[in-house]
């Protein structure tokens, strides 16, 4: 009951903040993003547990001066280099949260943000396919370079924790994205 309320007042919030403002302010983002899997680091020394094959997409509307609301969806994969049929992994993350922005100049713009949603993972060996999908959130940070104009750059690092089977697994990555505001 209390968590109904705490919700619904900041919702009330929200939309009467955004009524407030004259233009609010929405943005989307494309992005490469390098992940590093530090299981697959840990469990075995000989693999390489870097993901360089990855994307993501992003959108956010501001909601005061210095908070958004940011839903994200993100890829990754790669080939296992071992000997014979080489399985490929796939991990795919959908995710939203809250951005928190502290402007420092009118075109840098650092901000932190924590994310939550889930994580799905896929192994393919032949023509088998197994599929897990766990909890996840990311903590995480950056900053926006804003051009004079409705585009920017964004550079970003996160450490992703997926809990899974009563463990964390945990997944750094940094991401390089462009952004378009209107």
């Amino acid at each position: 009951m209390r968590i109904n309320a705490i919700v619904f007042i900041l919702v009330s919030m929200s939309v009467v903040s955004l009524a407030a403002q004259s233009a609010p302010r929405y943005e989307a983002a494309a992005a490469y993003q390098f992940m590093r899997d530090q299981d697959i680091a840990k469990n075995d020394p000989d693999l390489s547990a870097n993901f360089p094959a990855g994307w993501m997409a992003s959108g956010g509307v501001r909601l005061w001066e210095s908070l958004e609301a940011v839903g994200e969806v993100s890829g990754s994969s790669k080939r296992l280099d071992i000997p014979g049929d080489k399985p490929k992994l796939r991990v795919y993350t959908f995710m939203g949260g809250p951005r928190f922005r502290r402007p420092v100049h009118a075109r840098i713009n650092p901000f932190a943000q924590i994310l939550f949603g889930s994580a799905r993972a896929s192994t393919s060996v032949l023509s088998t396919r197994e599929t897990v999908t766990d909890f996840s959130y990311q903590p995480g940070g950056g900053i926006d370079l804003n051009s004079k104009g409705r585009f920017g750059v964004r550079l970003e690092g996160d450490y992703r924790i997926v809990r899974a089977e009563g463990h964390n697994s945990k997944e750094p990555r940094i991401v390089g994205a462009a952004v378009v505001g209107f």
